[in-house]
């Protein structure tokens, strides 16, 4: 069956399609996972969480050309937030930064990842301001929480709020977009 007729079928819910998609690609994108994460267990754990999102949002992504580029950029993105949302950024950063230069230098992912960063980009500049700011501190910025509040002069819950305000807002402005990927 061609690959986009099984994820067609996928988008339609499908179990079975989607069995076939999890089956054929769990290996590479594992092995690709942990050679991020070096801990075993948290990849299994980001990779299982990757593929009950996809099973999520199934309907909400684009038909793609080919699927494991697809699923290996969607992973990236994936990857990426565990690392930030579980404070691991700094000790793999630099791995991360090598391979995720070496793993696109193909001109799909440039095109998906160019995307992404402008509806990212234009949908930040629709938040309130105060908003706005304290989600690029956060995302852009790599600050903490409690150097976002010294920094703007608010105490740390107005922060977690305004963060929490800003991940609603952007996730129901991309939603059907894969750019909600990235939140």
């Amino acid at each position: 069956m061609p690959e986009n007729i099984r994820w067609e079928q996928f988008q339609k819910g499908d179990t079975t399609a989607f069995e076939l998609i999890f089956q054929e690609h769990w290996d590479a994108l594992m092995r690709y996972t942990c050679s991020i994460i070096y801990d075993d267990a948290m990849a299994k754990d980001i990779l299982q969480n990757f593929f009950l999102e996809l099973w999520e949002k199934r309907s909400q992504l684009p038909v793609p050309r080919e699927t494991r580029a697809f699923l290996l950029f969607l992973l990236r993105l994936r990857i990426l937030n565990a690392m930030r949302r579980e404070d691991i950024r700094s000790q793999h950063e630099n791995s991360f930064a090598s391979l995720l230069q070496e793993h696109t230098n193909n001109t799909s992912d440039h095109i998906y990842y160019k995307q992404l960063y402008e509806e990212l980009r234009q949908n930040i500049h629709l938040l309130p301001p105060r908003v706005k700011q304290v989600f690029e501190l956060s995302c852009f910025e790599q600050l903490s929480v409690p150097e976002i509040a010294a920094r703007l002069g608010a105490s740390e819950q107005t922060v977690r709020n305004q963060l929490n305000t800003a991940n609603k807002k952007l996730k129901l402005m991309l939603k059907g977009s894969v750019a909600s990927f990235l939140l």
